[in-house]
């Protein structure tokens, strides 16, 4: 995963408690940075999975 806020690449699966600091919120889809603790949500990425894959499948068509 890439964070949005800094561009850090890590494994999502490799980070402690999901990168969370206990701040008392409950964030079961969202996995903060390691690098600067921005709450990267899961389901933005897998949406923007399937935006680049269908770009990249119009732009074979052309």
């Amino acid at each position: 995963m890439q964070c949005r806020m800094c561009g850090f690449e890590f494994d999502e699966n490799n980070v402690p408690n999901r990168g969370c600091s206990g701040c008392g919120k409950h964030c079961s889809s969202t996995v903060h940075c390691p690098n600067c603790g921005y709450g990267n949500t899961l389901d933005y990425e897998q949406e923007f999975e399937f935006i680049k894959k269908l770009k990249n499948k119009l732009k074979r068509k052309s």
